[in-house]
């Protein structure tokens, strides 16, 4: 039987002191980011009683990071980011000059989300004005509007990314730190998930700042246009958003390559001052997040762009001629810098190397693809939406779900330090941001679910997804791999399942009722699909369902003999009619080519890992390889202490 989720009456007298993070943390979620908040989120009633006064994570006992209200809030943006999807989706007001299907017309509306958003951060956030501290808070008519706040939430959402853009040209937002999550979910009404209607200070500061209108552009004429700055020279050009064409500068079709006029303008920085302003994916390292040191990001520019120290800086337009317009000639120019004499036509292009490119795809400021971040973000909140977790006053009679939510959190944080340099993969609560190939995946998250059990005796997920062999024991003559969900050393017996009473030990864990078993189901929104997949990918994906039925058919022989416990004969009854994660060929990450362009759900062509991304400016680098624990540029480079004296 279910019991009531526990009471928590713990108090912190005989808990350790609690270390605030360091002012240099990375980013998170935070509710003092605003000077004043817009109006006032207010949490259900009772939502943070029975949250625990602290957890113990890697041995040490900290307060919780989040709060039940939190998670409440941040549904209440996510419910809004939807709403406004929606909104886009189905505008039928007036009648296009350009006819877009749905699909297409969204895409179009991130792509110009993402250059409101550029202009806000750039222009209105700028460096700001500091506090005595060093900080910068937010002020009330700074908050920009919904289209702008969903990019936001997205680019942080990839954080490695974010603090090193941050650190070399977003000084503003980098002040400001943590996501004002509370002040900005009040600037939501709660009951229609529609946005307050917004001071006149607040339109007229960001309109001002940004030239744009405060109101998100939810249709978009041929006749709107943007000003683009011509790779070459720099003057303006005005281009249409979009045309009949497919041409627009938010269409696919848009064929100009201002990615290498970012790319020449970095390096003329570069050039000019040697010591601090850098290329990107060359400040913070791949694996910690943590800066790699000045000499190091000064070895590996100096290095990969083929320059020395004391050059006379050139302008974007003369390395342009130097060097080429195109991503092939820039590719061949840095090869010849970072492989020396092992150039060579047959030998690919280093995976370091693709990685210092892939961040000048993308024009603007950001180095990923942020209209594409945001479509991939959205089938994560779509599960959000389906589980009901958005619905206004989802919450007031529910005080038990989220405060789980919570605990589970902190419960992945103790696994991940209980299992250093291994992939742990998240349920749909919690979850974060995982950018590996799908393969690895599916085998880290059986790992997963076996670290989890072992280590906090019960099931990582009840929703139907069966765990590897290890993670269930049944009776003996159940199966050759035994299972159980609660197995002992030495037990080689076990009662039939309609002799042994079912008792949730740990419902601050895990939910059996048939309402929350959505919520365990294995986290998988950073992934794009591939229709018509390469051979590699199929494979992956018919010994993953190979192993599953195998599972399936020794797990169902065990529930025939009555050898199982009521864990494994819950997950016997679900899994029959469940669709398990990891099954569709996938790829993982921060997708650089036309994958995500249109829709982000699906990349036709009969091809293997990489070379979807083949003339995009990529060349075979594929998003699976961007974040996987294979190093970055710097472990290409770093020098021993001896080589940096000696250079410097």
């Amino acid at each position: 039987m279910e019991t009531p989720l526990p009471s928590y009456t713990a108090t912190t007298s005989d808990v350790p002191a609690y270390s605030a993070q360091p002012t240099d943390a990375l980013p998170d979620y935070d509710e003092s980011g605003t000077s004043a908040p817009i109006s006032s989120f207010v949490p259900s009633r009772g939502i943070d009683d029975k949250l625990p006064s602290h957890f113990k994570i890697n041995n040490n006992y900290v307060i919780p990071q989040l709060k039940p209200s939190d998670l409440e809030a941040h549904l209440v943006l996510l419910g809004a980011f939807h709403r406004l999807k929606e909104e886009v989706l189905t505008f039928k007001r007036v009648k296009a000059d350009v006819p877009l299907e749905p699909e297409e017309r969204y895409a179009v509306f991130l792509q110009r989300a993402v250059y409101r958003f550029e202009q806000w951060a750039v222009r209105m956030i700028g460096e700001g004005q500091e506090d005595e501290d060093g900080s910068r808070r937010l002020k009330a008519n700074e908050v920009p509007p919904l289209d702008v706040m969903m990019v936001w939430h997205t680019y942080m959402l990839n954080p490695r990314t974010y603090l090193e853009d941050c650190l070399r040209k977003l000084p503003g937002l980098l002040r400001i730190g943590s996501f004002p999550l509370v002040n900005l979910a009040s600037s939501i009404d709660q009951e229609t998930l529609l946005p307050h209607p917004p001071s006149e200070g607040r339109v007229s500061a960001f309109s001002s700042f940004t030239e744009q209108p405060f109101e998100p552009p939810i249709n978009t004429t041929s006749e709107e246009t943007v000003a683009v700055f011509c790779p070459s020279c720099a003057e303006p050009n005005t281009i249409p958003w979009i045309t009949y064409k497919g041409d627009g500068y938010a269409q696919r079709e848009f064929a100009c390559t201002l990615g290498m006029r970012k790319f020449f303008e970095d390096m003329e920085r570069f050039m000019i001052d040697t010591k601090r302003d850098f290329m990107a994916n060359t400040v913070l390292d791949y694996q910690t997040g943590l800066p790699v040191g000045l000499d190091i990001s000064n070895l590996l520019c100096l290095q990969y762009l083929r320059l020395r120290e004391g050059m006379t800086p050139i302008r974007p337009k003369g390395l342009g001629k130097q060097i080429g317009w195109t991503f092939q000639a820039l590719e061949a120019y840095c090869r010849k810098g970072l492989m020396g004499r092992r150039d060579k036509p047959q030998i690919s292009t280093p995976r370091q190397l693709n990685l210092l490119i892939a961040p000048y795809r993308n024009p603007g400021v950001a180095s990923l693809d942020l209209a594409s971040a945001v479509i991939r973000q959205m089938g994560f909140i779509e599960k959000m939406v389906n589980l009901g977790f958005t619905e206004p006053g989802r919450w007031e009679e529910d005080n038990d779900t989220l405060t789980r939510c919570v605990v589970r959190y902190h419960h992945f944080l103790d696994l991940m330090s209980a299992m250093p340099g291994k992939f742990v993969v998240p349920t749909l609560v919690p979850d974060h941001d995982d950018k590996v190939g799908q393969g690895a995946l599916s085998t880290a998250y059986d790992k997963t679910a076996e670290g989890w059990k072992e280590r906090f005796g019960v099931p990582y997920s009840v929703c139907g997804c069966l765990p590897p062999i290890k993670a269930l024991d049944v009776g003996e003559g159940g199966s050759s791999g035994g299972f159980s969900l609660f197995s002992k050393k030495g037990k080689s017996k076990a009662a039939p399942a309609s002799e042994m009473p079912f008792t949730n030990p740990r419902p601050d864990l895990i939910a059996t009722s048939n309402d929350a078993e959505g919520q365990t189901h294995p986290s998988e929104h950073y992934s794009v699909v591939i229709i018509n997949p390469g051979q590699p990918n199929k494979t992956q994906a018919q010994l993953r369902t190979q192993e599953l039925t195998k599972r399936a058919n020794e797990l169902g022989k065990a529930v025939e003999k009555g050898k199982v416990d009521g864990w494994a004969e819950l997950m016997h009854q679900r899994e029959v009619d469940h669709t398990p994660s990891f099954l569709c060929p996938v790829q993982y990450g921060v997708a650089q080519g036309d994958c995500t362009a249109l829709s982000g759900g699906a990349v036709e062509g009969n091809f293997e890992i990489g070379e979807c991304v083949k003339g995009n400016g990529m060349y075979s680098l594929c998003a699976a390889q961007v974040d996987q624990a294979r190093g970055g540029p710097a472990d290409a480079i770093k020098p021993s202490a001896g080589m940096a004296a000696r250079r410097h």
